[in-house]
């Protein structure tokens, strides 16, 4: 039997439900970052002061101030507006779901916002702090100059990564449910899928030492094997 709602669609009915949805997202998340941008001087001075202290602020172009404020916005109104941007998702999905599968999705969405919150607030609370007091102190007396853009673009890069990284298991836990993948496949595919995320970390954060790229490794690690087990854990309760 197909889901109550299942129907068949041509490939423009597709192209037009998902501009719709897409449409629906980005509204509220424009109208935030435009509220965001607003107020944007004064939150990346408290954000940078957060991470930096009294380190600072150096400006290298005229534009690089204005690209920092709508990249802060940015960030922040997606993560004001994530819970929304999943139920678009969600709504998308929905017709071609059973009412099992909607119950399912409805339980676990919730979590897989907590679960990016605790990522995204780890590695501002507790992993930025740490590598930049180790890397950004004076060598041989010569004090760093900081970029702003720079900065914050390097922080908000390694907080979505952890962030997304801690989103894995509920991603898992979904694909097993509608049964687009299995933890034997998750098995056989993880090396590979850690070379992936190593080469992807080493392209978006700015520590030439490795030691960023480690962290979201570690946490990505950390994350998959998690996701096996969960989806092992899954597939033998359903038996």
């Amino acid at each position: 039997m197909k889901p109550p709602e299942d129907r068949d669609m041509e490939l423009r009915e597709h192209i037009a439900e998902l501009r719709d949805r897409v449409i629906k997202a980005a509204i509220p998340f424009f109208m935030v970052l435009g509220a965001f941008f607003y107020r944007s001087d004064y939150l990346i001075t408290l954000l940078w002061r957060n991470l930096f202290g009294e380190k600072e602020m150096v400006i290298y172009s005229p534009p690089e101030y204005i690209i920092t404020r709508v990249l802060i916005s940015a960030f922040l109104a997606f993560i004001v507006t994530y819970p929304w941007i999943i139920y678009q998702i969600y709504l998308f999905m929905k017709p071609g779901l059973y009412e099992h599968e909607r119950r399912f999705l409805k339980l676990v969405f919730p979590f897989s916002y907590i679960s990016f919150m605790t990522g995204a607030m780890l590695s501002y609370f507790l992993i930025l702090p740490v590598l930049y007091s180790t890397f950004v102190i004076e060598y041989f007396g010569a004090e760093p100059y900081l970029s702003v853009r720079d900065s914050l673009r390097n922080s908000i890069k390694l907080t979505l990564s952890i962030g997304l990284a801690f989103q894995i298991p509920t991603a898992t836990l979904v694909a097993v449910k509608l049964r687009l993948t299995s933890s034997k496949w998750l098995r056989d595919k993880r090396l590979l899928i850690y070379i992936a995320v190593f080469i992807l970390a080493t392209n978006i954060t700015f520590d030439i030492t490795g030691l960023s790229q480690m962290i979201i490794l570690s946490a990505v690690v950390v994350m998959y094997e998690l996701s096996i087990l969960i989806a092992r854990i899954f597939e033998g309760g359903e038996k």
